[in-house]
């Protein structure tokens, strides 16, 4: 027997209170170091140095050191890989992509002769800050707590004294219509059809794809060849798509498929000001303040179930959304402000044999906050946040050496840490809609290499980056009791990033 009972109606409180949970907003908070070929094969540190398409956009004072127009684009070919481990259990996965990092131009104009102001520039640039397209499986054997023991743990401790029962979760909605949840024959309590001690095999396999892309819009000028400054708008859009579908298989027999599908959509914005200043020629020494974007997003999510096994006689029942509900989907608006990041940075120039360029971050990511479509905080959310996140930072290094007149070399690595206190793995997470899995994101390191080739005024560089991210992914709450301590998954996410840019000066 095979039932089935599409997830369209949810209750008030439901979407009040989860419209974006704490590891959703914290997913769209994040950047990576994409960018033009130059700035990725050496690790995004150019925060001193500037000259750059990607470089302005982490600070707008290196529009400034631009003393000529330039135009470039820059593609990418992206290989992703991931492994789980779970329990002895091994799950892998790999996607490929074919992106566009960037695109843009600079226009650079020159003052008078006797001017200190050098020249003003200004800058319309594209850039893909944030990369969403990432497979994973887990795969599970011999488990001993299955989503079922959960939903009727949540779902009995929303009781009354006088026994009566609120609103009921999204996740009993679909177990109850699949008759794999029921009250026991006292009425007081919610049950699973499992046996004592049964075990299971668990089946997770997830597709995520999108990203953010930021348009910039950039102005600075160089005051005497010592001094850059710069100021930027930045215009930001997020597409997130995510599904998933997660399969249980019992020891003794039955099985359940629970499906779900997300769409996170929406725009804003976020302002920029920096500056370069260089005490002596060789060093350059920068700062850049780049304050949170301020988001209107909008999800669009439905989920299903079906169940084998929970009903005798076998017979098939279709489950239909409410006729008075047009399609099977619902939409939830909100905002997010994502938090402000500060950047200190120092280049030193050797003659012209090569540069070495330092980047540091500060990023409080407890200034995450989230708004319901009325401009009203989600409070509940908010605190979650103040407590699992904390203070971030990152570190850049990058290197480049003039190999000949027209050949340069470059290498860099970074260091991101986690924006999660330790030991969250422990606590009651709450998730968004029906959705169960959340991921906790551990630190992240990068490794680039790439070369460059100048030829009067056209220039090619290539980059070739590795970044290495370590996750804990849960299939869902494993908490059923006061004692219990939730089971996660270890991922390793390499991807490997092939970056070309083209442009030329004019």
């Amino acid at each position: 027997m095979k039932k089935y009972i599409l997830m369209t109606l949810l209750s008030a409180s439901g979407l009040t209170a989860f419209a974006q949970a704490e590891f959703d907003a914290l997913r769209l908070s994040q950047t990576d170091i994409i960018g033009t070929a130059r700035y990725v094969s050496m690790s995004g540190a150019f925060g001193a140095l500037g000259g750059d398409m990607s470089a302005i956009s982490l600070n707008p004072a290196g529009i400034g050191v631009y003393r000529s127009s330039e135009f470039s684009f820059s593609p990418t070919l992206q290989q992703n890989n991931s492994k789980s481990h779970l329990n002895g259990s091994m799950g892998e996965t790999s996607k490929f992509n074919i992106l566009m990092n960037g695109i843009g131009y600079v226009g650079s104009f020159r003052t008078y002769d006797e001017s200190a102001i050098s020249n003003f520039n200004f800058g319309i640039t594209y850039n893909r800050i944030a990369d969403f397209n990432h497979n994973t499986s887990i795969i599970g054997k011999d488990r001993a707590i299955s989503l079922i023991d959960r939903v009727c743990y949540v779902e009995n401790g929303m009781f009354y004294n006088d026994g009566s029962h609120p609103d009921h979760t999204n996740f009993y909605q679909l177990m109850n219509g699949t008759h794999v949840i029921g009250l026991n024959t006292a009425g007081d309590a919610y049950v699973s059809p499992l046996s004592d001690g049964e075990l299971l095999n668990n089946d997770m396999q997830l597709e995520e794809s999108g990203g953010i892309d930021s348009w910039n819009f950039t102005l600075g000028a160089n005051y005497n060849h010592s001094l850059y400054l710069g100021i930027g708008l930045g215009i930001q859009s997020i597409h997130y798509e995510k599904k998933s579908t997660y399969f249980e298989e019992y020891q003794l027999g039955g099985n359940t498929e629970f499906r779900n599908a997300l769409l996170t959509t929406g725009a804003g914005f976020d302002f920029k000001a920096g500056v370069i200043y260089r005490p002596v020629p060789e060093l350059r020494l920068g700062m850049s303040y780049r304050s949170g974007t301020y988001y209107a997003l909008t999800d669009v999510f439905n989920a299903s179930m079906s169940s084998s096994g929970f009903r005798n006689p076998v017979t098939d029942v279709l489950y239909t959304p409410d006729p008075k509900v047009e399609g099977s989907e619902q939409y939830v608006d909100y905002m997010l402000q994502t938090p402000w990041q500060l950047t200190l940075s120092a280049a030193y120039q050797f003659e012209n044999k090569g540069l070495l360029s330092v980047d540091f971050d500060y990023v409080d990511h407890r200034n995450t906050t989230l708004k319901n479509d009325a401009g009203y905080q989600m409070t509940d959310i908010n605190d979650y946040m103040d407590f699992d996140f904390q203070k971030s930072y990152h570190v850049r290094v990058g290197g480049e050496m003039r190999l000949t007149d027209n050949f340069s070399g470059r290498l860099g690595v970074a260091y991101y840490w986690s924006p999660l206190i330790s030991d969250l793995e422990k606590y009651d997470i709450a998730t968004s809609y029906t959705i169960t899995d959340y991921t906790m994101v551990k630190s992240t390191t990068y490794a680039s290499i790439g070369a460059g080739y100048r030829e009067g005024a056209f220039f090619m560089d290539v980059a070739l980056q590795d970044r290495l991210n370590k996750e804990h992914f849960f299939n869902f709450n494993e908490i059923i009791s006061n004692t219990t301590v939730p089971t996660y998954a270890t991922l390793t996410n390499d991807r490997l990033n092939v970056v070309l840019t083209a442009g030329f000066k004019f």
